[in-house]
């Protein structure tokens, strides 16, 4: 584990309710930005599919957090997953009044810490 990183526990905690909210109906949020857009378009994908991808997050995808969310309160936590080939870094956020809040989804431009992902080289996409 790299120093400063959340314990296991505690990322899988996270990760459970955002999988609960995002089963819950109208409790996610996927914002609309120029950079998220331009990602689904790069992988040819929908916000449907980007949601899968959320679903299938680990503790292995996490890279940071809990962090400050600097435009309002609350935290985030950041993850980068390989997709189709593309390291994508997704930013979340649970969000009392609206869920699970996905406010990146895009190509990550790093550095990556990812402390728990297992002879991985961040962004090869092997």
């Amino acid at each position: 584990m790299t120093s400063g990183a959340a314990p296991i526990p505690d990322i899988e905690w996270f990760l459970r309710r955002i999988k609960l909210e995002m089963r819950t109906l109208n409790r996610f949020n996927f914002v609309t930005r120029k950079a998220n857009l331009d990602c689904l378009a790069n992988l040819g994908v929908t916000v449907a599919v980007a949601q899968d991808e959320i679903m299938s997050l680990t503790y292995q995808d996490y890279d940071r957090g809990p962090l400050p969310d600097h435009s309002c309160e609350g935290e985030v936590w950041e993850f980068v997953k390989d997709i189709g080939g593309i390291a994508v870094y997704i930013k979340l956020k649970l969000d009392p009044g609206r869920g699970c809040v996905c406010l990146s989804f895009h190509e990550s431009s790093g550095p990556v810490a990812l402390p728990y992902q297992r002879d991985a080289q961040p962004g090869r996409g092997d």
